[in-house]
């Protein structure tokens, strides 16, 4: 089980034994509040600093009142500043659904447990892609909650304006009990296939085999859909108003740990970390300011009943042991692809559903803001 931290518990905690996830076995990302507990942040110095839990982070406490059952903690890129899955500390998780791959981060252990066994859901978050991503290369659900609608106190900050539960399974109906617990009033809306829209500015340079697959599936499942541009921005502004904006807020959330304590940080993250010290007030609020657009456009360009579907990432998981030079280029790619989900704070969900070169690539449904029950409601449709 190269998924869980070493740090784990050697024993099952079960706090409740009743209610709607009664049984139900979990895994839970190594960044949140676990009474009795110390966390990582994938990052070994970092855990010899920390504290333990003094009680639970408020979602997890939800979880196990509900007789769910925590059997460890999952293994995620340190500081959860990777897309690609690869901690040098601690292992790559192995993605059983694409062998000698990577599985995706920065929720990397909780996607890949569920290639290796069957885990009733795995608890994970994101921020620019991390559960996205590793579901969609682990050929996973994976669920991404409108920004802001559930409590992330005692879950480790990153990227306030981004940072999101998030949760998967191998099984959609368990993915829609985890909806039914988090979202109160839970409306069991309908999708009509008039409002599923395709983004063409997303899709269009796709590579021929992934563009053909899905535009295959598109006809054969609801034809002559109508295709729509979200707005005047291009994919990689896009991205790089993204960066730039979680870049800013790293400053605040996890480089002053990091000058206090001198921690031992791969080479890959550090030279984030330090690309992230060049970024100014200015550049931050020119980002700002683009994302204030860009959502504009897209509340012009979309209503609120209308959801849009693409592929979750371009490509399939790339191959274990790339350099940090040979991988800039793909996580650059697929933050163009994550990005909209990030700047505009909407829900998304990866659906296991095309094949890549080496392995599984998901169907990302998009909804409006709030439309997270009627994602969730109506997974069969896709």
């Amino acid at each position: 089980m190269d998924f869980l931290a070493p740090h784990s518990p050697k024993d099952k905690i079960q706090t409740s034994y009743r209610g709607s996830l009664l049984n139900m076995r979990f895994l839970c990302k190594d960044m949140c509040h676990i009474k009795g507990f110390k966390t990582s942040c994938g990052n070994p110095d970092f855990y010899k600093h920390s504290q333990k839990g003094i009680e639970n982070a408020p979602f997890l406490q939800k979880i196990l009142n509900e007789g769910a059952i925590l059997e460890g903690i999952s293994i995620c890129d340190e500081f959860f500043y990777s897309i690609i899955g690869e901690n040098v500390h601690y292992g790559t998780p192995s993605n059983k659904n694409a062998p000698n791959c990577v599985p995706g981060g920065s929720s990397s252990g909780s996607a890949a447990a569920l290639t290796q066994i069957d885990y009733d859901f795995t608890i994970g978050t994101d921020t620019g892609g991390s559960v996205r991503v590793p579901a969609s290369f682990c050929g996973i659900y994976g669920f991404r909650p409108t920004h802001g609608r559930i409590n992330l106190n005692k879950v480790y900050p990153m990227s306030e304006s981004f940072d999101t539960l998030g949760w998967f399974s191998n099984n959609k109906l368990n993915m829609l009990k985890l909806g039914k617990l988090f979202f109160k009033n839970f409306e069991e809306n309908k999708i009509d296939q008039k409002n599923i829209l395709i983004p063409i500015d997303i899709v269009d340079d796709l590579d021929n085999n992934i563009k053909s697959q899905f535009y295959d599936y598109c006809e054969y499942r609801f034809k002559n859909l109508k295709k729509v541009e979200l707005s005047s921005y291009n994919k990689s502004e896009l991205a790089d108003c993204f960066k730039v904006i979680q870049g800013y807020e790293i400053k605040s959330n996890i480089l002053p740990w990091i000058k206090k304590f001198n921690p031992k940080i791969s080479t890959e993250i550090n030279s984030r970390f330090e690309m992230v010290k060049n970024i100014t007030e200015n550049m931050y609020n020119d980002a700002v300011n683009l994302r204030k657009e860009f959502i504009s456009a897209l509340d012009q360009n979309l209503a609120n009943e209308n959801v849009l579907i693409f592929p979750t990432t371009p490509f399939s998981a790339p191959v274990k042991g790339q350099s940090d030079k040979d991988l800039a280029e793909l996580r650059k790619k697929v933050m163009e692809f994550t990005c909209i989900g990030g700047l505009s704070s909407r829900p998304q969900i990866s659906i296991p559903k095309f094949k890549g070169s080496k392995g599984p690539i998901g169907l990302s449904v998009l909804g409006n803001k709030n439309a997270d029950e009627m994602i969730l409601n109506n997974l069969n449709l896709f």
